[in-house]
């Protein structure tokens, strides 16, 4: 293998490794949104979507955010993924994920990037963004990775 090759691959794996198959493209509705503190006074923000996603059937999920209390305009984070997709075939399969939103204010989409595994063993990378404009949604695309 060529150094240039070696250098390729450890640098796309710096940035999230490497993207190969798509698995699909998601529109998910915005179902509701909780928000608590936690004990270190932080901001902890759930974000409940659900939809129908060609490769899975029905998806349910929560994206979870923490911020500081004190700084409500900040443009970039942290987030997460939980949720579960109900197959036709009558199978459940979870996913998690972890990543960082952006936001490009004035406007309240926020760019979601989010590295996971599925409960199959699958590893998963999504592109996406949160869209506050009605009606809100969580859109984008799920690859395979290795």
């Amino acid at each position: 293998m060529s150094r240039r090759t070696l250098v390729r691959r450890y640098i796309l794996r710096k940035l999230g490794g490497f993207m190969s198959e798509k698995i699909a493209d998601f529109s998910l509705n915005h179902a509701g949104t909780t928000y608590s503190r936690n004990e270190a006074g932080q901001v902890v923000s759930y974000l409940n979507f659900e939809g129908e996603v060609s490769a899975y059937g029905g998806v349910y999920g929560t994206m979870k955010v923490v911020e500081e209390f004190t700084e409500a305009s900040a443009t970039s984070g942290t987030c997460s993924w939980i949720g579960e997709a109900l197959n036709e075939d009558g199978t459940r399969l979870f996913g998690y994920g972890e990543g960082t939103w952006e936001q490009a204010p004035p406007d309240h989409n926020y760019k979601v990037t989010m590295e996971g595994e599925e409960s199959d063993g699958r590893k998963t990378r999504s592109e996406g963004a949160v869209i506050f404009e009605e009606p809100a949604r969580f859109e984008g695309t799920v690859y395979t990775r290795d």
